[in-house]
């Protein structure tokens, strides 16, 4: 590159971009990290011989019945994701201080790539086709439950129930592996019309006048631990007028699932992110370097990820929940 000079990882500028987050993103909080070693590997998928009655009668004198436990195989690939942003000559020469420039941009590139992240996150989890057949709802399809949001356009004579639906959610996936849901995901239009949802309002009517619920009674009506909700927005235009142009990143959906405090060997979960420290540097970088031709400093952040659903009975999808209030 004989048009640019002092081609490195800026250290100092990687550190901003780790520790940098954005509160509207949640993909991190489904998908939890697993930092990995090489780029591409295998990983054990393990059966249900846990729950298979093995005959255990034994008569004297003979040898004890010998059980086998089974697994399969999957992959993760963490591919490459870069954007790089130019800090000019001008900028740095009109700027106090040279680091807050440089800070910016790395900030700025790393929403970006996190902006992306998180689309990536929801479009695996509002994949049908990622959970086991049964684990899913078209929600409002014929022998399928009403929407929740069915209330809006008819207060008196509504018949979606989502205490109900969650709890039938809830059995089918306990017999499906003996996992017990933990976390129900839900986008700010989900919650929305879960919060003004009169079957969740009754729950809370002898104690107090309530119109809107709050989402810590949503989280106790639907009986889970945690609710999380996603705020993203995005948008695909590259000209565009931000007053409704932009659409949510989770949609209409919700998803139930169980999410593990940590990941583990033979841990439960909907999915883990395996993040590659890619030759040794780690799975996120920032690249800095100076290129004559431009008169700018290039600032590149990148990052090598993989969202992987690793158990499809570990959720269930609630696909197209809602009309949203204000649609």
């Amino acid at each position: 590159m004989p048009n640019a000079q002092s081609l490195h990882i800026d250290k100092l500028l990687t550190n901003i971009s780790i520790g940098y987050s954005n509160e509207e993103y949640i993909a991190d909080k489904i998908f939890l990290p697993v930092p990995v070693q090489k780029q591409s590997d295998i990983y054990p998928v393990y059966g249900k011989e846990m729950f298979r009655r093995f005959d255990d009668r034994r008569a004297p004198g003979t040898e004890a019945n010998e059980i086998t436990w089974s697994y399969s195989k999957d992959t993760y690939y963490c591919d490459g994701h870069a954007l790089r942003a130019l800090v000019t000559d001008e900028e740095v020469a009109n700027e106090d201080d040279v680091f807050d420039i440089e800070s910016d941009a790395t900030e700025n590139v790393t929403n970006n790539i996190l902006l992306n992240k998180e689309y990536d996150a929801a479009s695996k989890l509002l994949d049908a086709s990622n959970y086991a057949s049964d684990l899913s709802f078209s929600m409002g399809s014929t022998d399928n439950p009403p929407k929740w949001s069915d209330y809006l356009t008819d207060p008196d004579s509504y018949t979606s129930d989502p205490v109900l639906d969650i709890q039938k959610a809830k059995e089918r996936m306990h017999k499906k592996g003996g996992i017990r849901p933990n976390t129900l995901i839900l986008s700010e239009g989900v919650m929305n019309v879960l919060r003004t949802h009169p079957r969740i309002l009754k729950l809370f009517a002898g104690i107090a006048a309530v119109s809107i619920a709050t989402e810590d009674q949503v989280k106790m009506a639907l009986g889970v631990d945690k609710v999380i909700v996603g705020r993203a927005l995005k948008t695909e235009a590259e000209d565009f007028n931000p007053v409704g142009d932009l659409d949510y990143i989770w949609g209409n959906s919700a998803i139930l699932c169980y999410i593990p405090p940590k990941p583990g060997k033979r841990v439960k979960a909907l999915g883990y992110t395996f993040m590659w420290d890619a030759y040794g540097n780690g799975s996120i970088q920032t690249h800095k370097w100076y290129e004559r031709g431009k008169g700018a400093t290039i600032i590149e952040v990148r990052r090598y990820y993989d969202h992987k659903i690793v158990s499809n009975i570990a959720g269930f999808l609630f696909a197209d929940a809602v009309t949203p209030l204000g649609a």
